[in-house]
């Protein structure tokens, strides 16, 4: 995880992702697991489980890998990194293209056509009720956010249609008999609770975007004149650029938001590269039996 995404996980939530507790029980763990399997593929599962320590031979019999996909393994440690580098691409281009949209003119030039920097007899001032503060966010920060959902979306797809590709051949090269289709029947029992996870990872930029913005107007502010419309606008959303490092807040919005959806979007396509070059390595005959329950009398 880059540093970057980092610092953007604790702007955006307000807390860090990495929480250190105990170390985990693992009859907890396998009861998590088995509640996030599909139930027909679970059945599969532990049908080839029963299968192969009835048939002891099948069990020593082989090659010392199992489930070993050689082509697929290839075509994975290649496609993976092509895409990620990819939408790492596509989101400098992505950041890029905001940071222009709220450069301080454009922003100004929003602020002021649309009634929110009013001039008065003591200057310029930012008026928003919080009807008008949503439509603000709907003008400028939801059509980003909308952006970046594409972008992550987008990449959801070309892993997923490149794991579809990558099971294909492991099942049609690796999965001869019982022992050997353990790995894919726990891969495929599992794929349903990726895709809500996945879902679940996309509704959330939208989530966290609005009340990262929202917190920039819960409390209310001094009524503020300023000399200009452009040092009014500058002022606007003043809490996402507390270190005054950039020249408006939206900036400073844009870049933390831009190295969230960023992390997100390429921690996906990090995760399903490394679920599948853990797969596809298969485990050795040697690692058996970690597959029988022993009991110690």
């Amino acid at each position: 995880m880059e540093e970057s995404f980092r610092r953007a996980i604790r702007k955006m939530t307000g807390s860090s992702l990495l929480r250190l507790g105990a170390r985990p029980d693992r009859a907890s763990e396998m009861a998590n697991l088995s509640q996030a399997m599909d139930a027909r593929w679970s059945i599969a599962l532990f049908e080839h489980l029963d299968a192969a320590i009835e048939n002891p031979h099948s069990m020593m019999a082989g090659p010392e890998m199992i489930s070993y996909g050689a082509t697929a393994w290839k075509i994975a440690i290649e496609d993976f990194p092509i895409i990620i580098d990819e939408y790492r691409t596509k989101f400098n281009e992505f950041r890029a293209k905001w940071m222009q949209r709220f450069a301080t003119d454009e922003i100004t030039r929003m602020l002021v056509q649309n009634e929110f920097v009013l001039k008065d007899d003591r200057g310029w001032f930012f008026s928003a009720n919080s009807e008008k503060q949503r439509t603000l966010y709907f003008s400028t920060i939801h059509l980003m956010v909308g952006d970046a959902e594409k972008l992550l979306v987008n990449l959801s797809g070309r892993v997923e249609h490149l794991q579809d590709k990558l099971s294909k051949l492991w099942y049609r090269e690796s999965a001869i008999d019982p022992v050997s289709k353990v790995l894919p029947s726990l891969e495929a029992s599992l794929r349903d609770s990726e895709y809500v996870l996945i879902a679940r990872l996309r509704s959330s930029l939208a989530v966290l975007a609005r009340k990262r913005f929202d917190q920039a107007f819960k409390s209310k502010t001094k009524d503020r004149r300023f000399p200009t419309s452009v040092s009014c606008a500058r002022d606007v959303g003043s809490l996402w650029n507390s270190s005054f490092a950039y020249e408006n807040a939206f900036l400073a919005y844009t870049d933390d938001f831009c190295d969230y959806a960023c992390g997100l979007t390429l921690l996906i396509g990090e995760w399903y590269r490394d679920k599948w070059l853990l797969y596809l390595r298969g485990f050795s005959r040697g690692q058996l039996d970690l597959f029988t329950h022993k009991t110690v009398e």
